[in-house]
């Protein structure tokens, strides 16, 4: 996570820091021409017979210029919205779709602005990137099946988008994967006790008020929460905070033994706990 080595950089150099969008959110100084979804699907280990991948483009209602990529699954019981975390750009991580491709699922991705493939403009702001993930929400429902039910996943900084987008529209259920509870406690969380000797880092009060502890208060549809034991991060601690903050009568928490912030979807156990989530989800659309 980019925050993470940007914090220490300055503590190390005993300076204060304020913790600003453009510190926060990754950003490409060019951003990518293309995706090279030959070489992305030669990377894939599951079956490339069970599903195909199609680069997306589409202009948001601010007129940014967002790129992405869907996977078709032939056998797909549920549509997945993906938000990733902060510079987890498709070029350089699409091994989270080969994980994907295990389940049922057909999934849409796209890059945030300024980042991987997606046009970048003017400068950052979190509103920005709300905007945008609603846009995407929009942009994907029309562009996936409507028979079968629709997720959100969001990873990291990817879950404050998700929590966010599945209060502002319908959705069947929603997967929180590495959450962040609140940016400020993060940023304590990140904080070496040690630097606060000689050092200050402050948060902007437009990442300041976002808390995704109280966003997901106003959510009640169904929800998994994923989380590695050992998550140094986004700590265990910090999903059990949004587990126990959501109104959802149908959820799960689940621990990734052996995991990092991130990875937990690297895991068999995070495969397994998803299909049962996928289960559960349509006893409940089907009474």
């Amino acid at each position: 996570m980019k925050i993470y080595s940007i914090i220490l950089i300055f503590l190390l150099s005993g300076c204060s820091i304020n913790i600003t969008p453009d510190t926060f959110i990754y950003q490409d100084k060019k951003v990518e021409t293309h995706l090279d979804l030959k070489h992305i699907k030669s990377k894939m280990t599951h079956d490339h017979a069970s599903f195909d991948l199609s680069e997306l483009s589409m202009e948001t209602k601010a007129g940014v210029v967002l790129k992405g990529i869907k996977l078709s699954h032939k056998d797909a019981l549920i549509n997945i919205i993906f938000f990733g975390g902060s510079g987890m750009k498709i070029s350089s991580s699409f091994g989270v779709l080969d994980r994907f491709s295990k389940l049922p699922a057909n999934v849409i991705w796209f890059d945030y602005r300024g980042a991987g493939v997606s046009e970048k403009k003017g400068v950052l702001k979190v509103k920005d990137l709300q905007t945008d993930a609603l846009n995407v929400f929009d942009y994907s429902k029309i562009n996936l099946p409507e028979n079968i039910p629709t997720l959100i996943h969001g990873i990291s900084m990817g879950s404050v988008l998700a929590s966010y987008v599945a209060t502002e529209r319908n959705i069947d259920a929603l997967i929180l994967d590495s959450a962040v509870s609140s940016i400020p406690k993060l940023v304590e969380n990140l904080t070496p006790d040690w630097s606060k000797l000689f050092s200050t880092v402050t948060v902007s009060p437009e990442l300041a008020i976002v808390d995704n502890t109280q966003i997901i208060k106003n959510y009640s549809s169904p929800l998994l929460v994923l989380v590695a034991k050992d998550d140094s991060i986004t700590p265990v601690k910090f999903s059990k905070e949004l587990f126990d903050a959501s109104g959802s009568s149908v959820k799960t928490l689940a621990v990734i033994l052996n995991s990092e912030h991130g990875k937990p979807m690297k895991k068999e156990q995070t495969i397994k706990a998803y299909k049962k989530f996928i289960t559960k989800l349509h006893r409940c659309k089907n009474g």
